[in-house]
């Protein structure tokens, strides 16, 4: 979706739909309508009505309304039913449409009755305005910029950047740093300056000056005052919101599949699935040699406790080397990103979509949702119980903790103590020390402070800007890239809230993260499923594989333009920081070549480096 409005004229409108074709022109705006320009696109990837009546931009029956719009309304034909009872009547069975009708109806409150991924562009020409919105966690990516008497949105960056002359947006060296020395992304903004990254769970009417007020339709939920369901309660509660949110993902005219990795959330998912949510589920596992990282064996307890409704795919990993793509996937991702894990998560969905699925549901974000990382979230809640002098308790949860061995964790507990003390990450601190040289920081940056230090605030950071933003763009724009549509019931935002109402014992209890979920799915999966300690993740060798590739790396250093690294000295330190800090070298490599593929527009050739 990309979009421009400018001033200074009466308002002209075209648009495209999924193979760019010409869609029509607006009649004559009333007298009094703002004088400007706009323009609608829309390249389409179909998943629920992927006939013509569901291309955009689309405009209701009597072409009061248009809209581009980016993401999935899972809950469409709740809103259907609702919306015909009301007299209005529908041409297709699309979701835009239905979305056009609530919008009639209900005008910007049709936004709060929408669950899923949503980035929308809308003309109302009763009106005479243009009105951007958002979902309420961000998972449709929206951008927009303001040049040269314009305003542009698009859902990626290189859209704006293509429609700019070069050098239009300068890079933000503030974006820079966060990145490099926190392994922050999207705090404030996008890489460019001038670029922004229109707020979630917000609306904005793009006033006749080109000017964005945002407006917020919903929030995150405070913590509730106390414990309102007893355990028992709000296991089975999180459990039937989980299945509801499968239940709506469900939805496609496109085959749909999960990732089965073997770890507690897309297990749980599978397994509510496959208690009658749908006959059959098709289930993809990737299969590592290595025993310490290869989880299959559990994705395989999953599948033979519902042997008769899971048809079960095994993948290898897919070892294309990351060089003979990394041009084009650095242009995909736009902006630096966290590892190269990423592509290689990229090529399992590939291999998936070569099986003709289109649509996959993920355990993504139950981490975050759940307070499943213990590197996130068990001191704030060890300082929650200190604060509260249940010093028992947090002895209790110290001595039990499932993924933190105590010597371990009370260190961290001090460092952490230290840290705030200082008021930035003592991490920060001391990586400023170890990459100094390589890394020139820039002068005209913020020292930014750590995130929230209680509980509440630790999951609400974590599900905002600190850890879901990123998390949540990055993904989006590897997996449309193939394209294959990703979903993430955990991220519904009935369970999001859910989530955030429950007081901290029932997230962290006895040692375990996620305890109110295990204990919600412990008669549905295998015990050693639901109740395994030890938490693997996506492997990844990152020094080895930055040692295999230091070669091309070291080739592609020696002409970076990057005024950030000094590759000379960033070279002669490879060795040592491949094996004691492998990924924020990563950082300043992949810093190094997107400034190179985004910035300088040169090439990531692997042919020519393979011959040097």
């Amino acid at each position: 979706m990309l979009a421009q409005t400018e001033n200074g004229r009466r308002f002209d409108y075209s648009g495209t739909g999924s193979e760019s074709r010409m869609r029509g022109v607006l009649p004559p705006l009333e007298r009094n309508a703002p004088a400007h320009n706009l323009a609608f696109s829309h390249r389409r990837f179909a998943i629920v009505d992927t006939s013509a009546a569901g291309h955009q931009p689309m405009w209701d029956r009597d072409r009061q309304v248009c809209v581009a719009f980016n993401g999935e309304i899972y809950n469409y034909r709740e809103l259907r039913t609702e919306l015909e009872v009301l007299g209005r009547r529908f041409d297709g069975n699309s979701d835009t449409e239905v979305l056009l009708a609530a919008y009639l109806e209900w005008g910007c409150d049709a936004l709060a009755k929408c669950n899923g991924p949503l980035a929308l562009a809308l003309f109302d020409r009763r009106r005479g305005s243009l009105m951007l919105a958002r979902d309420r966690l961000g998972k449709a990516p929206l951008y927009f910029a303001h040049h040269a008497g314009r305003l542009l949105w698009a859902s990626e960056i290189k859209a704006i950047l293509a429609a700019c002359p070069d050098h239009a947006f300068p890079v933000r060296s503030q974006a820079v740093d966060d990145y490099v020395v926190h392994a922050w992304r999207d705090l404030d903004g996008s890489f460019w300056e001038g670029i922004h990254d229109f707020p979630p769970a917000s609306f904005a009417w793009v006033s006749q000056e080109l000017a964005l007020e945002p407006q917020a339709y919903w929030r995150m939920p405070e913590p509730a005052a106390g414990i309102s369901l007893a355990p028992d309660e709000a296991a089975s509660r999180l459990r039937e919101l989980l299945a509801d949110a499968v239940r709506l993902r469900l939805r496609a005219d496109v085959p749909v599949a999960f990732e089965l990795s073997g770890g507690m959330d897309s297990s749980a998912l599978v397994a509510l699935a496959a208690n009658g949510l749908t006959d059959r589920v098709a289930a993809y596992t990737v299969k590592f040699g290595e025993g310490e990282h290869n989880e299959e064996p559990y994705a395989r307890l999953v599948v033979d406790r519902y042997r008769e409704r899971i048809d079960y795919h095994v993948l290898t990993p897919v070892h294309e080397d990351f060089w003979t793509s990394a041009d084009e996937f650095f242009c995909v991702e736009e902006e630096p990103f966290h590892s190269p894990n990423l592509h290689t998560l990229q090529l399992q969905r590939r291999a998936i979509r070569s099986d003709g699925i289109k649509v996959v549901i993920s355990g993504s974000a139950g981490d975050e949702v759940l307070a499943g990382y213990a590197t996130e979230y068990l001191l704030p809640y060890l300082r929650e119980l200190t604060g509260h002098g249940e010093w028992r308790q947090f002895w209790r949860e110290a001595r039990m903790n499932s993924e933190v061995g105590l010597a371990s964790l009370l260190r961290r507990f001090l460092q952490d103590g230290l840290s705030r003390g200082l008021g930035q990450p003592l991490a920060g601190i001391h990586l400023r020390r170890v990459l100094a040289g390589a890394y020139r920081a820039p002068g005209n940056i913020v020292r930014r402070g750590n995130k929230s230090q209680d509980f509440s605030g630790r999951v609400r950071d974590n599900l905002g800007p600190f850890m879901m933003n990123y998390w949540l763009r990055s993904g989006n724009k590897a997996s449309f890239a193939i394209p294959v549509e990703p979903r993430a019931p955990f991220l519904d935002y009935r369970v999001v809230e859910f989530a955030l109402s429950l007081p901290p014992q029932y997230l962290i209890r006895d040692g375990w993260h996620k305890w109110l979920l295990r204990k919600a799915m412990g008669n549905f999966l295998p015990q050693e499923v639901a109740w395994r300690r030890r938490k693997m993740g996506f492997p990844f060798p990152h020094t080895t594989w930055l040692q295999y590739s230091k070669a091309t790396i070291t080739a592609l250093l020696a002409d970076t333009q990057c005024p950030y690294v000094d590759a000379r000295v960033l070279t002669k330190r490879y060795d040592t920081l491949a094996v004691s800090y492998p990924l924020p070298l990563w950082r300043l490599v992949c810093l190094s070549l997107w400034w190179r593929r985004m910035v300088t527009n040169r090439s990531i050739d692997a042919g020519r480096i393979a011959k040097a």
